[in-house]
This record gives C-alpha cells, sequence and structure tokens, in this order.
C-alpha cells in the first residue's frame, strides 16, 4: 500500500466556496459578543465631589436609564446632594440621596484638568466643577452650591 504522509495530500474542498462561509461565521459570532461595560470615577482635589460616567451599557450591577451614557456627581458638605445628567433629557438635582457615597480619593481631576467622554464634558478649578453636554445642558457644583443649566 501507498501511503503519502496527509500534509502532501491535496485538499478536497473548494477554497473560493469555504472563505465566503467562514466570514459569515466570523460576522455572526463578533455580532452577537455583548457590549462591554464602562464606569469610570474621578474625585476633585478637595475630596468633596466625585463624578462617575457611566457608558450605555451600564454595569452588571447598573444600567443607566433608556441605554444612554450618564454622569453622576455627589456634593459631600455642606449638605449631601447628587446631580444626574443623562446624554439627553433635562439635568436632575437629587437633594435626597437614598445611596449616599461620596467621595473615594482616586483618582483625583487635578484643578485645571478638562476630563471627556462623549457627550460630557467636565473642568475642575478650584471654585468647583463644571460638566456640560454637548448640546450645551450641565451643571457646576461646589461647596457654595449648585446651579443647573
Amino acid at each position: 500500500m501507498n501511503m503519502k504522509p496527509a500534509w502532501n495530500m491535496k485538499p478536497t474542498w473548494n477554497l473560493r466556496l469555504l472563505i465566503p462561509t467562514m466570514l459569515a461565521i466570523s460576522a455572526t459570532t463578533l455580532s452577537t459578543q455583548p457590549v462591554q461595560a464602562q464606569q469610570e470615577t474621578f474625585v476633585m482635589p478637595s475630596g468633596n465631589v466625585e463624578c462617575t460616567y457611566t457608558g450605555p451599557a451600564g454595569t452588571s450591577v447598573y444600567r443607566p436609564q433608556g441605554g444612554l451614557a450618564e454622569l453622576s456627581c455627589d456634593r459631600a458638605e455642606p449638605t449631601y446632594v447628587r446631580v444626574i445628567m443623562s446624554s439627553r433629557g433635562a439635568v436632575k438635582l437629587i437633594r435626597n440621596v437614598g445611596d449616599p457615597s461620596c467621595c473615594g480619593v482616586e483618582p483625583k481631576l487635578t484643578y485645571g484638568t478638562v476630563w471627556r467622554r462623549a457627550p460630557f464634558t467636565c473642568e475642575s478649578n478650584e471654585a468647583g466643577i463644571i460638566c456640560r453636554r454637548d448640546d450645551g445642558a450641565g451643571f457646576q457644583m461646589s461647596r457654595r452650591g449648585v446651579t443647573l443649566s
């Protein structure tokens, strides 16, 4: 019996037919992968304000309303308040926060620094923090007070 090693055998399938099938399987596999959860937190150097950005996919324990990205900032002193701003809609001030958790120690958004995750931009300065959406809606937060715009 004359046997050739397997690596010398000619393939019996048509490569032109196999490649489109493999690409279709890969595309299907990629499109069904879950969207990666995203959450990011930063703290003002004063330690009095902490902001948390949550992407549209949310996390394993929290999903923003409407599947929109969200920026939430808590101020600890002189009274505990929270401002929540979604990608669209009204900016909300919550005075009776049911789960106060402010404020961590890291990472600090040093004074003069701009943080950006579309559609939000926040600027840290010694007078407080100013955060805006691309459409101009936003808020200013400091020990002196909170102003929505």
